[in-house]
């Protein structure tokens, strides 16, 4: 298993876990001991230095002393983002993903396990509600997911039912000090306005806020592989698609659909132009409409709408 380590509260919490895990489970397939049981399960550890922060080296050194404490290998991978055109926390997070998937290749991890908590998927909910989102994008953070399409490295975040505050009382109980990011104090960013202004209200109103988000972001995912099977079923993953079909189901299902049918077609195109689209596949005109978007061109007939790749 490799962990995803900053040397948070949440991260800190999860290597411990994972080292108790490890060291009370043996792993069929591993080498056997002096006994000629099976070895167990090891544990490895990755930083990611993205040189965005004064205190990421301190970071580093902390991180250090707690896998020597614990007895667990620790790389450090540096990365350096760009404000590319997604964004400077997009690229971030890019980079961030592809260092660990490559470390644990290196090593043979078959698991990638991150910290994300209860807290992360409430403001990660909201954040998609505020951006318009559809159901992928409601679905929010998934337990478990490939590190890729094609890969046999699993990605998961076993604290994502526990709450931030829960996570630092076992810390605290289990004598671990961690670290604080200053960022996360800087309200200009939306997902700490959300942090430190939004979700105590949300809570002090409804305590049980965080379970309902998980439970409302699986919904969402659950809805989101409906929608996917329907969508194969009645024939949206086709190049043409008729447009009595989307008149059918009327303009947000139909933009729903047609989001899961270019999703499984590995098409990736705004929700804002899937939802125009839709909207304008339902309404009376029947002269000829082009959209582009993402290098592909949708076209809109009083017949039908074909998607293809931009030339």
């Amino acid at each position: 298993m490799l962990v995803g380590l900053s040397g948070g509260a949440d991260s800190t919490a999860l290597l411990v876990l994972a080292r108790a895990l490890a060291h009370g489970e043996r792993c069929a397939g591993e080498a056997p001991d002096d006994n000629g049981l099976p070895g167990r399960a090891q544990v490895h550890a990755l930083y990611v230095h993205h040189h965005l922060r004064v205190d990421a080296d301190s970071e580093v050194d902390h991180c250090a002393k707690l896998c020597t404490r614990l007895g667990v290998p620790l790389a450090v991978a540096d990365v350096h983002p760009t404000r590319a055109r997604s964004g400077l926390a997009a690229d971030a997070r890019r980079l961030r993903h592809a260092a660990l998937a490559s470390h644990a290749k290196a090593i043979g991890a078959n698991w990638i396990l991150l910290a994300h908590h209860a807290d992360d998927q409430l403001e990660t909910l909201l954040m998609r509600i505020g951006r318009g989102a559809g159901n992928r994008g409601l679905a929010a953070i998934p337990w478990v997911r490939r590190a890729s399409a094609k890969s046999s490295i699993r990605i998961a975040r076993p604290l994502l039912s526990i709450e931030r505050s829960q996570i630092e009382t076992f810390c605290r109980e289990c004598d671990l000090a961690w670290c604080e990011d200053a960022s996360n104090l800087n309200i200009k960013s939306a997902r700490s306005l959300l942090r430190m202004r939004v979700v105590p209200a949300l809570r002090e109103r409804w305590p049980a806020i965080a379970e309902h988000a998980l439970l409302a972001s699986e919904a969402a995912r659950s809805g989101a592989w409906a929608l996917g099977r329907i969508a194969v079923m009645e024939g949206w993953t086709k190049p043409i698609i008729p447009r009595t079909l989307l008149r059918l189901h009327g303009p947000q299902r139909a933009a729903a659909l047609l989001a899961s049918a270019l999703e499984q077609r590995s098409i990736s195109l705004s929700l804002r132009v899937i939802r125009l689209v839709a909207q304008s596949a339902c309404d009376r005109t029947v002269r000829p409409r082009v959209f582009h978007d993402a290098g592909h061109v949708l076209t809109l007939t009083a017949k039908d709408l074909t998607i293809a790749a931009d030339q």
